[in-house]
């Protein structure tokens, strides 16, 4: 097997990272755009020891899972990576692949239920965060997600993901950045302004917050007349932002940002639950999906413990905590980021909760802080982000932790590595599988453990 060689081989299965695979010579060879079923062509484009990667250049034979995708750009655009794929199927595949992940890295077999549906198939993104970039002859600017595996833009003038609210917005910001004259920035020289167009949308209110992330320390005076020019058009902007952001590196938001109208944060209402969520805080980008996965935890402790006392590590604006306070003594929550504890410390007010406590600290600092006190809690809640838990946090957690951890993981590689370094103390019950993110090869997981005796 040579690279540039064209094979012809079967898929067998998808894997983490969406390429499905099959046998070629003895030799595993993943294959991008393809499903289960599949009988393909491929290009050979890197050839190693014990695997290959190829690039699909035909299916021969179409599995019956392969559905025509309902976006035109599906193929060239890296924002969906599933659509081919019968949403069934879909479901199946990533339970495959969180039991795969944990059998293959955590070195166990745990049960792993059946994937559970988003509440949307479309439409249902409401966090969006789209590059910016500008046509070298024109100047032109575009707007949209990268091509798959390139940051090369594709210009996105709709996306079924999203509402449809952000498309309009988006050609409007597009048109009239070119038209004041304004730059986008280049990540080659470093030089230009406008970085990202960030989208928080209200499920519940139907509104938008806007913030545009610049490369610059302060707002330039034809900014705030692209800023004042949305305002304007559009009634459903209830806020804009602007961030400013000289670093040279891949993070989308700097740290500082000021208000040019409106508000800086949406609302969302879950389940007769009002959460504030400000322009630059963590929230689920699948809200009714979110309230899915808050209610699937808010079961599992209900049904397992009597009244327990919850350290919520990597909290967040609150949400489990905002779930779990009728059920239990004491809730305190863990979090890093000043602007989600602000909002957290609003949506316990705006829910008349009074038992819930906040710890304003990085988790690596402040959960072993706790285990040195000798603190106790019934329950662990971990939520970290996709590089998943520190070896700090996941040895303090051994300590505090007297009954149960639930971690809710949004990479099932990281899931299966922290919960191997928990193994030696808690057995998992089960792990429930959720579609946060429809088309896609991510997965969201709900690992429940409990303590051994």
């Amino acid at each position: 097997m040579n690279k540039g060689e064209i094979i012809e081989l079967e898929i067998t299965k998808l894997v983490y990272g969406g390429e499905g695979i099959g046998r070629y010579d003895d030799m595993t060879v993943f294959v991008s755009d393809t499903t289960p079923g599949d009988i393909v062509k491929a290009e050979l484009i890197s050839v190693k020891n014990n695997y290959a990667k190829a690039i699909l250049k035909e299916v021969i034979k179409p599995s019956e899972q392969r559905i025509k995708p309902f976006c035109p750009l599906s193929n060239a655009c890296g924002g969906c990576q599933w659509q081919y794929i019968n949403y069934e199927e879909q479901l199946r595949a990533k339970k495959v692949i969180v039991e795969e992940c944990l059998k293959k890295i955590a070195g166990t077999e745990i049960p792993v239920k059946d994937t559970i549906s988003s509440s949307e198939t479309k439409n249902y993104r409401c966090k969006i965060q789209f590059p910016v970039q500008q046509t070298k002859v024109s100047k032109r600017f575009v707007a949209g997600y990268y091509k798959k595996g390139t940051h090369d833009l594709v210009n996105i003038k709709y996306c079924p993901a999203q509402p449809e609210i952000i498309d309009e917005i988006t050609a409007f910001l597009r048109e009239k950045a070119a038209e004041l004259n304004l730059t986008a920035y280049n990540e080659r020289n470093k030089k230009g302004l406008i970085r990202h167009f960030v989208f928080r949308y209200s499920k519940t209110a139907q509104d938008v917050v806007l913030t545009i992330v610049i490369n610059a320390e302060k707002t330039p005076e034809n900014l705030i007349k692209l800023c004042d020019s949305v305002k304007e058009k559009f009634q459903q902007v209830v806020g804009v932002v602007v961030n400013f952001n000289t670093s040279h590196t891949n993070l989308i938001m700097g740290k500082n940002s000021q208000l040019i109208h409106g508000r800086d944060y949406i609302e969302e209402m879950l389940d007769s639950k009002i959460f504030k969520i400000s322009h630059d805080a963590f929230f689920q980008v699948n809200p009714l999906t979110a309230s899915k996965i808050f209610n699937e935890v808010r079961e599992i402790v209900k049904q397992r413990v009597n009244n327990p006392s919850i350290l919520d590590i990597y909290s967040g604006s609150g949400s489990f905590s905002i779930y779990l306070s009728d059920l239990a003594s004491e809730i305190v929550a863990v979090e890093e980021i000043e602007s989600a504890i602000n909002d957290g410390k609003e949506n316990i007010l705006k829910n008349n909760i009074q038992n819930i406590h906040y710890i304003n600290e990085n988790a690596d600092t402040a959960v072993p802080k706790l285990a040195a006190e000798g603190k106790k809690f019934d329950v662990i809640i971990l939520d970290p982000p996709r590089k998943g838990c520190s070896k700090e946090v996941l040895e303090a957690v051994k300590q505090l932790a007297d009954k149960f951890v639930i971690y809710i993981s949004c990479d099932p590689s990281t899931l299966a590595r922290d919960y191997k370094i928990l193994s030696d103390k808690f057995t998992a019950e089960f792990v429930q599988p959720v579609d946060m993110f429809c088309h896609t090869y991510h997965v969201e997981s709900i690992l429940v453990a409990r303590a051994k005796d």
